[in-house]
């Protein structure tokens, strides 16, 4: 593909700019002077550009089949670094999940742990409600008891000062 663009340089119009595109290469010629350059000069430089640039692409062409050899192969070796980081990180990622997972179940351990603990506890709270209420009543059954033993020593003074006073009769 040749591609050939004449504009001016100045308002003037006596210098001319001259940009060819031959296969992806751009040759710009400055300040070419219309009065030294006929028109069958100009397109004898433009063919001998193009096939120059053209020449050239083809030559280079061999040699960047060799570079993209060597950068296909250090692409392929960057894959490789990136994949083997990401099965690094895949392999840190479940290491992670897996620890959170034992941490979460120890957790709910603990936490079925305390539950049970604080159930025992309040177990041991009612059972202390339940021992102190026992220990009331029975220190009121004794006081009751008490008074009815002295009820009863009093009266069996008094049946004795009975008996004893029938006897000395």
């Amino acid at each position: 593909m040749i591609l050939l663009e004449a504009a001016p340089l100045r308002a003037s119009g006596s210098a001319l700019r001259l940009t060819v595109l031959c296969q992806r290469r751009l040759v710009v010629v400055h300040g070419l002077n219309r009065a030294f350059m006929k028109t069958h000069h100009l397109l004898l430089f433009i063919l001998c550009c193009s096939l120059a640039a053209c020449d050239r692409h083809s030559d280079a062409s061999a040699s960047t089949s060799g570079a993209s050899a060597s950068q296909m192969k250090e692409y392929n070796e960057q894959v490789k670094r990136q994949q083997a980081q990401l099965d690094a990180y895949d392999r840190q990622s479940k290491s992670a999940d897996e620890q959170i997972r034992v941490r979460s179940n120890l957790q709910a351990r603990a936490d079925e742990l305390l539950r049970s603990q604080e159930d025992t506890h309040k177990r041991a709270d009612a059972i202390m409600v339940v021992q102190e209420q026992m220990l009331k009543r029975q220190q009121d059954d004794l006081a009751r008891y008490e008074k009815i033993l002295e009820t009863w020593e009093r009266q069996q003074k008094q049946y004795q000062t009975y008996l004893d006073s029938l006897g000395k009769k």
